[in-house]
């Protein structure tokens, strides 16, 4: 069979196809069907029916000084009874949480167990979202269990997590703070005692122009619980400018009845500084020395300068010269 044969038969049968789906008779058959299955869904939107909805549940207020043994259900399937039409629409308004909220149990506290009914706990919410015409036959779970062991405080420091940079020509102008400092966590006693800093979620920031401030979460450890879930920090940001000093150098360990001279004295220190410190400089803010220990163990006739402190805040500092000569008398 050639391949205009096999061409011409599929044409045949796609013409007959055609002419059968939309012949008269067809289509009366596909409007009377549809026609059916509209009358079908609209008897049973209208007749009387029972179903299941699962409702989320939001806990409010829940205390912190206390861990529950057992996981609290997340959510409860209430079965309702109306118009189908009427359980239709519950349907589409179902994803409003129903509210528990510990305040209104006391008793919790004085209790290492109690068992609420759902129907107590709910029925009230449930029926504020119902019309009267719909009945409510049964929850599930009927009962919500809540084991409750105790917890122990303590005050921790938080620690921040950053990863930040300036601008050109910015600096930090002072350390990061954060407000509060230590925070009180809760937790069961064979955690607690090994806990004395919590972290923060890593803070990003890129090419500051201006100091920072931002709300920052508490990575809490497992298990534990706090009434600061969030901590404000504040990085401090301003423009650098560049400082020239004359200081001197001096000679550590020198022995008794010896002098030891550093040919210059003094070098210059070039560093930055933010704005705000620049005038709180001084050379005596510096610290330079060589050591003698260093020079009569060696054949140079130069010494390299050690920095033995700087002023905080200062970056990017340059002694020239870097070496002096020495003069041992």
């Amino acid at each position: 069979m050639t391949k205009e044969e096999v061409r011409q038969i599929f044409n045949n049968l796609g013409e007959r196809a055609k002419s059968f789906f939309f012949s008269k008779d067809v289509i009366a058959f596909l409007f009377f069907l549809i026609v059916s299955a509209l009358f079908w869904v609209i008897m049973s939107l209208n007749k009387t029916s029972d179903s299941y909805f699962s409702v989320n549940i939001k806990y409010i207020n829940v205390p912190k000084d206390i861990e529950f043994s057992a996981e609290l259900p997340s959510s409860i399937s209430i079965k309702l009874k109306d118009r189908g039409i009427v359980l239709w629409t519950l349907f589409k308004n179902s994803q409003d949480s129903l509210v528990f909220d510990f305040e209104k149990h006391p008793e919790i506290h004085n209790n290492g167990k109690i068992t609420i009914r759902t129907a107590t706990e709910f029925e009230g919410q449930i029926k504020e979202r119902i019309p009267n015409t719909t009945t409510i036959l049964d929850y599930e779970p009927n009962f919500i269990n809540i084991e409750k062991g105790a917890l122990k405080s303590k005050k921790v420091v938080v620690s921040l997590v950053r990863s930040i940079t300036c601008d050109d020509q910015f600096c930090f102008s002072d350390s990061a703070s954060i407000s509060p400092k230590k925070i009180t966590i809760f937790a069961p006693s064979d955690i607690i005692d090994y806990i004395d800093t919590v972290r923060t979620e890593v803070l990003r920031a890129r090419d500051l122009t201006d100091t920072l401030v931002q709300k920052v979460k508490v990575v809490m450890p497992n298990r534990c619980k706090t009434d600061n879930p969030t901590v404000e920090v504040t990085v401090p940001v301003e423009i650098y400018i560049e400082g020239l000093l004359m200081v001197p150098v001096k000679v550590i360990n020198v022995p008794p009845h010896y002098n030891v001279k550093t040919i210059p004295n003094e070098v210059s220190v070039k560093y930055n500084i933010g704005k705000s410190k620049f005038g709180t400089i001084r050379p005596s803010s510096f610290q330079l020395y060589i050591d003698y220990n260093d020079i009569i163990g060696s054949n140079s006739k130069r010494q390299f300068i050690t920095v033995d402190r700087s002023p905080s805040g200062v970056i990017n500092y340059k002694l020239s010269p870097e070496s002096v000569e020495y003069l041992i008398q």
